[in-house]
């Protein structure tokens, strides 16, 4: 059951709105009075109800898409805005509720909130009006996610709520987020490895190259015969069966269906946590022992400083925040009791006498901070570089080819000497996890010599 005012209210992002029991909202509902006197019209029966049935609900939004679609003249073009706002303020209860039941989900067990995850789903201002000014203001893949919602959105195959609860969860920035700032995928192992890109592939060894290879010409196979879309399923006996038949005459064997799903899933954590930006470059040549001794000499110094540069900042940002800044004292503590005494965050929690872990993690947000370290990292070491070719002059060139390998070179030095093991030692779930990578050293260094707060 729904709330018939569910049609003319607009969730609107607000992060310092707040509900009566006190605890943090995130966002501020605006009554559209327009659009709730023009549903009274259309709906006069309806609209009286506090709730709506099941089956009122999808009426009303077969009805509201056919306004929304049709443009005819002046005054059904006035029609369509208001039954877009309409359809809109609906989709913006849906997208809330999405991003709290992510949160009541995974929350607790990945350190995030609702409040993580709203700001980036949660964008209209009801204030574009139609498909064509969404189309003419768009600055990037999803930024009127409405849009992009009721273009898909087909009355006759899901209701509104369910298709938009649906798109949310797969919203790009959305995913990215929760896999890269708090180690959460919502995808399968089978979704993974059905959406391998080229270069991912190229980090496979040749036997695991031969299994992906063959689980496409049997998964996809089969996808594509019975129509399958959405979530992808693990496979079944039988199709685990085949694709053992057919790695057999590659020299590759597998004595059981177990084993080979086991080794499926293994290649596809594998693809999930191998690097921290992933690109489609292809991987230039290797490095000379030369190149590689010169960028040791100035990589530590780049680390140092990123560190510090960047956790001064998050420092002065919490500080000057209405909802942590409190908590601004315990940072560097916080991050002492994890990098030097190798306490788990609910520990920090505990000995800090703060509420969970969760607090913890949205205060240190330590994956997006690892991630501005390495974009500084990768700053300073490319100047360094640039410098050293004497290409930051008015006569320096430098083919645009060149430079895409010399970015590739350095983009994957530093996750392989530094990044990659700093992001596994912060992954959520890891039990008994060492703070022993260069990275976590490095810290450690920082922090022992930075002044308490």
């Amino acid at each position: 059951m729904v709330l018939s005012k569910n049609y003319w209210t607009l969730r609107k992002i607000d992060l310092a709105s707040y509900d009566v029991s006190g605890s943090q909202r995130g966002y501020r509902e605006e009554v559209l009075l327009s659009v709730q006197q023009q549903f009274q019209i259309w709906f006069p029966s309806i609209a009286k109800l506090k709730e709506l049935s099941s089956q009122d609900d999808r009426k009303i939004q077969a009805t509201l898409l056919s306004h929304f679609l049709s443009q005819n003249s002046a005054s059904s073009k006035e029609c369509s805005i208001t039954a877009g706002l309409s359809l809109r303020c609906y989709i913006s209860h849906s997208i809330v509720h999405a991003c709290q039941k992510l949160a009541q989900q995974f929350g607790d067990r990945y350190g995030f909130s609702h409040l993580d995850l709203l700001y980036l789903v949660l964008t209209d201002d009801g204030k574009i009006k139609s498909f064509q000014e969404a189309s003419e203001n768009s600055q990037s893949s999803y930024p009127y996610f409405w849009a992009h919602i009721l273009r898909k959105f087909n009355p006759q195959k899901a209701g509104l709520w369910n298709w938009t609860y649906l798109l949310t969860r797969r919203h790009p920035e959305l995913t990215r987020t929760l896999w890269v700032e708090f180690g959460l995928s919502l995808s399968t192992p089978w979704g993974k490895l059905n959406e391998i890109k080229r270069y991912q592939m190229e980090t496979l060894s040749p036997q695991e190259q031969d299994v992906v290879e063959v689980f496409h010409g049997v998964y996809r196979r089969d996808r594509r015969e019975q129509g399958a879309r959405g979530k992808c399923p693990e496979p079944s006996e039988s199709q685990l069966q085949e694709m053992r038949d057919r790695l057999f005459p590659r020299g590759v064997v597998y004595n059981s269906s177990d084993e080979l799903l086991e080794q499926l899933k293994t290649i596809a954590q594998f693809i999930q946590e191998q690097i921290l930006n992933p690109t489609e470059i292809s991987p230039p040549s290797n490095a000379s022992a030369m190149e590689l001794e010169f960028l040791d000499e100035h990589r530590d110094r780049a680390i140092m400083d990123a560190i510090e540069g960047v956790l001064s900042q998050r420092l002065q940002k919490l500080q000057k925040s209405p909802w942590y800044s409190e908590f601004a004292p315990h940072f560097l503590p916080m991050l002492r009791l994890i990098y030097c005494e190798n306490k788990s965050q609910s520990e920090v929690a505990k000995q800090l006498n703060m509420n969970n872990q969760s607090q913890v993690s949205r205060i240190l947000k330590l994956k997006q901070m690892l991630k501005q370290i390495r974009e500084e990292v990768m700053e300073k070491m490319l100047q360094i570089l640039l410098n050293k070719a004497g290409l930051n002059s008015s006569q320096g060139v430098l083919d645009p080819n060149a430079f895409d390998s010399l970015i590739e070179l350095l983009s994957r030095y530093l996750d392989e000497t530094v990044f990659l093991e700093a992001v596994k030692e912060n992954s959520t779930g890891r039990k008994y996890k060492k703070m022993t990578s260069l990275f976590a050293e490095k810290m450690r260094h920082h922090l022992k010599f930075s002044q308490p707060t």
